[in-house]
């Protein structure tokens, strides 16, 4: 008997209630679509910022290639270069020695440069690491803040529409109970 008491309702609804309440629902989608568009923009945003963080990891570790390379190669040459001489040992001890001492102190440059340059770019890294969390952890924020305002958005109007629907009901009620079509001893629920 839902049905049919749903059935009177709308029967004895006017036009303009019919329009009121397609108006509302129109309003209440609008709201939904806002906070879909929003939560789209956030998600391009945060798209955006991972990657330009990708582009960053990309450039640093362009750098490191850059510059370990160089010195990589040049570690390597200068071992190369050692290794004959170090065969030589026997015949020429005083000059291997010296050439060895020159080629250490060489290799020691190349490694303080190489500890220098790990430690700048572990240091950039660390840097571009924590931007990266704050820019995901900023959008989780961002993305619940929207959550939160748009449920808060569609359940106000949802209790005041149900609000009004259960005041349609009982004026309804009590019209059909007073009208000469009624009967006083019978309601408007017993046709449910």
């Amino acid at each position: 008997m839902p049905v049919l008491s749903g059935a009177a309702v709308f029967l004895q609804q006017d036009a303009a209630m019919t329009a009121h309440d397609i108006h509302l629902a129109m309003i209440f989608l609008f709201f939904i679509m806002l906070a879909l568009i929003a939560q789209a923009v956030g998600v391009l945003i945060s798209s955006a910022f991972g990657a330009k963080l990708l582009h960053r990891v990309n450039a640093i570790a362009d750098i490191v290639e850059s510059k370990t390379g160089p010195i990589l190669e040049k570690t390597n040459h200068i071992l190369e270069e050692l290794s004959p001489k170090i065969k030589t040992v026997g015949d020429n001890a005083e000059s291997i020695t010296s050439t060895v001492r020159s080629k250490v102190e060489e290799l020691g440059v190349t490694m303080t440069e190489l500890n220098d340059t790990m430690r700048e770019i572990n240091g950039r890294t660390r840097v571009q690491v924590q931007r990266a969390d704050d820019i995901v952890t900023d959008a989780l924020h961002g993305a619940a803040e929207i959550s939160h305002t748009v449920q808060n958005g569609i359940k106000g109007p949802v209790k005041q529409v149900a609000g009004v629907i259960a005041g349609l009901r009982a004026g309804i009620e009590t019209l059909v109970a007073r009208s000469p079509f009624g009967n006083k001893t019978t309601k408007f629920t017993d046709y449910e």
